[in-house]
């Protein structure tokens, strides 16, 4: 068998994660050399293209700190995707928060449903730093929902503030377009924000 049918072999890559908890620490190449491709696949679909390969770096670098805590009850790839689906969520929280400004930032209309749903789904917890926390978890979960396209219109024009016209620029289109793609952007984000709101009620 070759060296890439092994890769492809889930007890070939199973073997590399006891040799890793062995303490055979260079085995734990095997394993981001069969899964990097994957993992960086489903976090183009969550991120804006130029921060793929360092989240995905991430979510090996967690990936090797959490090999103690897997079980081997699933797939290996099935628990590297369920890391990669967090360190996206973290990486929108953390461009956020970055910001300081979750909901001055986008459409008052987009998130007028999400803050009003927020504070029926949380009035048990009544302290502001509480409600925020929850508004930027929603508005993280939001944004995955969108494409990396929209994504990347939105990190543009409403929360970074750029001129449509640099924007435009940057993502090499005209300021007509760029119009419409903000426009369709923001309707997308707001009915990613209902879906998050319907899925608290």
């Amino acid at each position: 068998m070759t060296e890439s049918n092994n890769l492809n072999d889930e007890s070939f890559v199973r073997a590399a994660v006891e040799r890793v908890l062995d303490g055979d620490v260079e085995a734990f190449a095997i394993i981001v050399h069969a899964y990097q491709r994957l993992i960086a696949a489903d976090l183009a679909r969550r991120l804006p293209a130029q921060d793929v390969q360092e989240v995905a770096q991430d979510v090996f670098v967690r990936a090797y700190r959490a090999l103690p805590s897997y079980r081997q009850q699933a797939p290996l790839r099935i628990w590297l995707l369920r890391i990669a689906r967090y360190a996206a969520m973290d990486f929108w929280r953390k461009h956020y928060r970055r910001r300081d400004r979750v909901f001055s930032d986008l459409d008052e209309a987009a998130l007028h449903g999400v803050e009003s749903a927020h504070q029926q789904t949380v009035a048990e917890r009544q302290t502001d730093d509480d409600a925020l926390e929850i508004a930027r978890e929603w508005l993280a979960l939001a944004l995955e929902q969108l494409s990396p396209s929209d994504r990347a219109v939105i990190t543009l024009v409403e929360l970074e503030k750029t001129p449509l016209a640099t924007a435009a620029e940057q993502l090499g289109c005209s300021l007509t377009a760029m119009k419409v793609r903000a426009f369709r952007a923001r309707q997308r984000l707001k009915t990613a924000l209902e879906d998050q709101r319907s899925k608290r009620k």
